[in-house]
């Protein structure tokens, strides 16, 4: 898997969690707030951690975020601020820019001033809850679990006609592949003897640790 840079601006509970999250997934995290005893807690865990005022644009551009793939902004406060450090983002270049708003109209603003994907924390919380109260147990174990990792990932190369109980994943990456996606068609729990297409999309499971060790050794990312 390709390490990519992020920047997290506000490190709220949102924030934090996704910053640890993305280094712990071993990714490059810069990580920012306004407040010296949040960055405290986390300056550990990440690949950087400054203090930032992201309303002020040369501050913004003079922080190193322009080398980001990535810009999270999880801003905690006024919403006008979200505003401001999206449109300086924007401004400075930044191609990728995920912003959190509370409510739709804050989203529609978001959008319209150049976020190119904007994220409802409490909303989608709330749709993952209602999944977990209707999903089995272990589906709803590693939803909530750090240490597990469920990955929709393109089909290797060298997967193409052989079939799962060739593959061995299990026993080889601790692994197991819960659905094929084929077209428009699911596969779910498929048995030893399906065979691999290269056009299929499979859903795998397993430690994080196990899914990193998968995804570098086929080169792979994860699906969007």
């Amino acid at each position: 898997m390709l390490k990519k840079n992020f920047a997290v601006i506000g490190l709220g509970k949102f924030g934090t969690s996704i910053a640890l999250t993305l280094e712990k997934l071993g990714q490059q995290v810069m990580a920012f707030d306004k407040d010296p005893q949040v960055l405290e807690r986390v300056k550990e865990y990440v690949t950087s951690a400054k203090i930032l005022d992201a309303s002020n644009k040369e501050a913004l551009r003079d922080s190193g975020v322009t080398s980001c793939d990535t810009v999270i902004v999880s801003i905690g406060e006024a919403a006008d601020a979200s505003f401001l450090t999206v449109l300086n983002l924007k401004e400075l270049g930044i191609s990728s820019v995920i912003a959190k708003a509370h409510t739709p109209e804050q989203g529609v603003i978001l959008e319209k001033i150049g976020a190119t994907r904007v994220i409802y924390p409490e909303k989608e919380s709330a749709i993952r809850l209602a999944n977990q109260l209707t999903s089995s147990d272990i589906l709803e174990f590693l939803e909530i679990s750090e240490e597990y990792q469920v990955a929709e990932l393109p089909t290797p190369e060298t997967f193409d006609g052989k079939s799962l109980e060739d593959l061995a994943l299990p026993k080889e990456f601790n692994i197991i592949i819960l659905a094929i996606k084929r077209n428009d068609k699911v596969i779910g729990i498929p048995q030893a003897k399906e065979v691999i297409k290269r056009d299929d999309v499979i859903v795998a499971v397993g430690q994080t640790k196990d899914m990193q060790r998968f995804l570098k050794k086929h080169n792979l990312t994860k699906k969007k």
